[in-house]
């Protein structure tokens, strides 16, 4: 057993890997034969898809907007890093509002999908938005999140750690701190 400490960066990582398994689902989604009736297996998929987006998706991206990008932004050294972090984040957020448009419009068809209604899924935009969020996951891992622990090194791991700390333990926090 390792007794080496995770920093708070690896926790988005860790997030990218669920994300990329539901993507990959809707890659699979998008690439199905769907009949009416729907399939129990399609209808099982679109189920996990839409509550995976609503409670990880979008709380994923606004806890990398809200903490990680504003923390990389304050400790990035004034120049060429503050220069590359702020290009990245502008990237990356407006990765984040694409990928949220391109989810809605195929939402609606998943979710009747997932209460077993019968719904022609567009197979473009569903395969087009998982690859999209799998380039966009790709770019966070290798490029974004790389840089992150480095700026994160002396300065912001212990803020930031104790902001996800009390983000994800909220409900555990007395009410008198």
């Amino acid at each position: 057993m390792s007794t080496e400490m995770q920093s708070p960066v690896d926790d988005f990582s860790q997030c990218h890997v669920g994300i990329i398994q539901n993507f990959e689902a809707l890659k699979v989604l998008g690439n199905s034969d769907i009949s009416d009736p729907v399939q129990p297996e399609i209808q099982k998929s679109a189920k996990k898809l839409v509550q995976f987006y609503k409670e990880v998706v979008l709380n994923h991206h606004m806890e990398e907007e809200q903490e990680l990008f504003n923390m990389v932004l304050d400790c990035a050294k004034p120049g060429a890093e503050q220069s590359e972090a702020k290009s990245m984040v502008d990237r990356l957020t407006k990765e984040h509002r694409n990928l949220e448009k391109q989810w809605k419009t195929i939402e609606a068809d998943i979710k009747k999908l997932s209460k077993g209604k019968f719904s022609k899924l567009d197979k473009d935009a569903s395969v087009n938005m998982a690859q999209n969020y799998l380039a966009h996951a790709h770019y966070e891992e290798q490029e974004f999140l790389p840089l992150s622990a480095v700026i994160l090194k002396d300065t912001g791991l212990e803020s930031l750690g104790f902001t996800l700390h009390t983000r994800h333990n909220v409900d555990k926090i007395p009410s008198y701190m």
